[in-house]
């Protein structure tokens, strides 16, 4: 369970960065709260994904890349359903379009770094 904590724990911080990094290009009136977007859907992601990996415990016990599978899913999940941040929908206008695909981006890119640095050092 702990190195499940440390790699959502790491996926969080990374996300966070990237995505604040991309959206410091954009004005304050357009991006100002978006940020936190990304530190609340982790946050969530991560109560949510420990919830559901302690329930499975027996049966994900050290499947990491499941558990950090699961923990992206989670991430979509709350994107899409609780905060309606779809980059395909139609009613967003032309920055807000690239803030909410870059949420899905920054998300990807650290579980996917995470997931190769893991397979590097095993």
């Amino acid at each position: 369970m702990y190195k499940n904590i440390r790699n959502f724990v790491l996926i969080i911080i990374v996300s966070t960065i990237i995505y604040i990094l991309k959206t410091s290009q954009f004005p304050g009136g357009v991006a100002g709260m978006a940020p936190f977007l990304i530190i609340l859907t982790n946050i969530f992601g991560f109560i949510i994904s420990v919830l559901v990996i302690y329930i499975f415990r027996k049966k994900l016990e050290y499947k990491y890349d499941w558990n950090i599978l699961i923990f992206v899913g989670i991430c979509f999940s709350i994107l899409v359903f609780y905060f309606k941040a779809n980059p395909f929908s139609n009613e967003l206008q032309a920055p807000h379009i690239e803030l909410t695909f870059w949420n899905y981006i920054a998300i990807l890119i650290s579980a996917l770094s995470i997931l190769i640095i893991q397979k590097v050092i095993k």
